[in-house]
């Protein structure tokens, strides 16, 4: 039975005179999750997973693609396509705004987004098919965002608990 724990360490101990330096199962490496790679408990992400930064970012340029589109559309073609150009990417143009909040909200933020990234993707669809070729990277970056919030690391980062203060 000795051949499977390593005996204490015979140091003395400094913060309880008379009493061995063994740290026990809980600070020992070799043992409880030291060993295994797992900390007791649920795993909690403490920072933002890369999938949900990217997801942050696709959403963050299209909208301003689709802004800077808007504007040049208004100079060059005239206001009304322009209107109409960010009415079909509304709901990109709303996810956008809720990217800002990635960090601090709950998982409800992910499913809408989720359901307003395939509302685009439809409407995406709508305007490719009258011939739309503009329509095509706000399909693609919907698509996108899509996947990458559908992703578990990103369920683990909005689902996980944070203090409410």
């Amino acid at each position: 039975m000795s051949d499977h724990f390593p005996p204490p360490p015979s140091a003395p101990n400094t913060l309880q005179p008379g009493l061995p330096a063994y740290p026990g199962p809980a600070q020992d490496p070799g043992h409880a999750y030291g060993q295994y790679g797992f900390a007791p408990g649920p795993q909690v992400p403490q920072r933002m997973p890369g999938v949900v930064r990217a997801a942050q970012i696709v959403t963050w340029v299209l909208a301003g693609l689709t802004v800077l589109g808007s504007a040049m559309l208004i100079a060059v073609v005239n206001p009304e396509t322009a209107g109409a150009a960010l009415g079909v990417n509304l709901c990109l143009l709303v996810t956008a705004g809720m990217a800002f909040r990635f960090g601090s909200v709950g998982n409800g933020i992910r499913v809408t987004c989720i359901v307003l990234m395939s509302v685009q993707i439809a409407m995406s669809l709508g305007g490719a098919a009258n011939g739309n070729p503009v329509g095509l990277l706000p399909l693609l970056g919907a698509i996108a965002v899509v996947v990458l919030l559908s992703q578990g690391a990103a369920g683990a980062w909005f689902k996980r608990p944070r203090a409410h203060s």
